[in-house]
């Protein structure tokens, strides 16, 4: 298995750091204690192998893509969309927490959508597809106080609902495997003996991907999280009714985000935000992320809608803001906590991996507040980049070719000049 497809491959320290950065064993445990977090000595010590061999893997990617340094994992976004995420009025008492609890509240927020591996590639090519939402406006007790008080909430998910190793120890052997260029030693080996069939079928599903617009996807958190007292995954789905046509040439390499700008230029785009609580009696465990909880046992229930307005995306400043916007599943406020291994080593590293990138670029990590592009040549607006038709006055009037006033005078119909009655009559 080829190691640009790692989610969270090089979200473990990058390669470009320099031997006076690399993170050692004291340094990881004093991180620890400081974030307060509870972490065995078997899970530091594969974090710390992950990041030796993610430093090899980062490497490599970074002769390969152009540019400033890029994410080492969904290096390629396809577009950053301004929309609103608002909380359902119905929404269940359980679920009322962190940014849930208040019910029909809505809030702007930033939605990157990303192709999945580390190398920016054609968008025709198989692969993982990332939808990443930023709320801003978040209130409550930050749960990562090393991030510091960001009023964010983010939420972090790709178009397949499992990962390809259970935990950090598999992650751990595997990128081991692929800091060689052993694509398949870790699924599949002679000695020592292994075989890992549904790993390999699951990472099959992650890159074999293809699709026609990341506005028709449905994506997944793969990890567990948990919301109040209630341990849960979370997904977003588009609306029912949802449909997309396909207009742009899909040969070119960045068609995805062509068709986005092509249906954003005058359409919506809708997502129901779902939640799928865990229930004790079934298959769902908290640190195995290649099991798929069944939606039999437990149903995902929407509690929020996400409103993608028309707009426009595609400028170099908008541009340039999606590629310093720093997404952390760590980003939180109030009872909300991720569970499980990856998630916790996700913590450690995230955070350190967005500050070298900022660095590397000499960009500032700017947490935004609301829709405005930082260093846009557009003043702020509260509909800052939305498309926002109006109609042309005096309105066009059209009358039944039947119609005679009792006065007798004559009325300008422009049903003739305009074909808007053969048009609308006809429906």
């Amino acid at each position: 298995m080829r190691p640009c497809i790692l989610l969270f491959c090089t979200l473990l320290l990058s390669a470009h750091s320099n031997a006076q950065q690399e993170l050692t064993s004291d340094a990881l445990d004093s991180l620890v204690t400081e974030m307060g977090m509870e972490m065995s000595d078997a899970e530091r010590t594969a974090i710390l192998s992950s990041i030796k061999s993610a430093r090899e893997i980062s490497r490599v990617a970074q002769q390969h893509n152009d540019g400033p340094y890029r994410r080492d994992a969904h290096a390629k976004a396809t577009g950053c969309l301004r929309a609103e995420f608002e909380i359902n009025g119905d929404i269940p008492a359980e679920f009322q927490h962190s940014v849930f609890a208040e019910p029909g509240r809505s809030y702007q927020s930033w939605i990157r959508y990303s192709n999945g591996d580390m190398l920016v590639q054609p968008d025709g090519k198989g692969d993982a597809r990332g939808m990443a939402i930023k709320l801003v406006g978040a209130t409550g007790t930050s749960i990562a106080p090393e991030l510091g008080a960001t009023a964010t909430q983010d939420f972090i998910m790709t178009n397949t609902p499992a990962f390809f190793n259970r935990n950090i120890h598999d992650y751990a052997e595997n990128i081991t495997h692929l800091a060689k260029q052993d694509r398949t030693g870790w699924f599949i080996g002679l000695w020592p003996p292994r075989l890992n069939l549904t790993e390999m079928l699951r990472a099959r599903q992650t890159i074999s991907s293809t699709i026609d617009t990341p506005l028709g996807e449905r994506y997944f958190s793969m990890l567990p999280y948990r919301l109040g007292d209630t341990e849960l995954k979370f997904s977003a789905r588009p609306c029912p009714g949802a449909r997309y046509t396909v207009t742009v040439d899909q040969s070119k390499p960045d068609f995805l985000t062509a068709q986005m700008a092509e249906t954003l230029a005058s359409d919506s785009a809708c997502f129901d935000f779902m939640v799928q609580p865990r229930v004790a009696e079934g298959d769902m465990p908290l640190d195995d992320a290649t099991v798929i909880w069944d939606e039999a046992e437990s149903p995902f229930i929407p509690i929020a809608r996400i409103h993608i307005p028309p707009q426009t995306f595609t400028s170099d400043a908008q541009q340039a803001f999606c590629e310093n916007l720093s997404m952390n599943p760590w980003h939180g406020v109030g009872e909300w906590q991720p569970l499980g291994s990856l998630n916790r080593a996700r913590r450690v590293v995230y955070h350190a991996v967005s500050e070298f990138r900022h660095r590397q670029n000499d960009a500032p990590q700017v947490t935004p507040t609301d829709w405005c592009i930082p260093d846009s040549d557009t003043p702020c607006s509260p509909q800052q980049g939305l498309n926002i038709r109006k109609p042309t006055w005096p309105l066009p009037r059209c009358f039944d070719p039947a119609f005679k006033p009792v006065t007798g005078e004559v009325r300008d119909s422009r049903c003739d000049r305009e074909g808007y009655f053969t048009e609308y009559s006809a429906r």
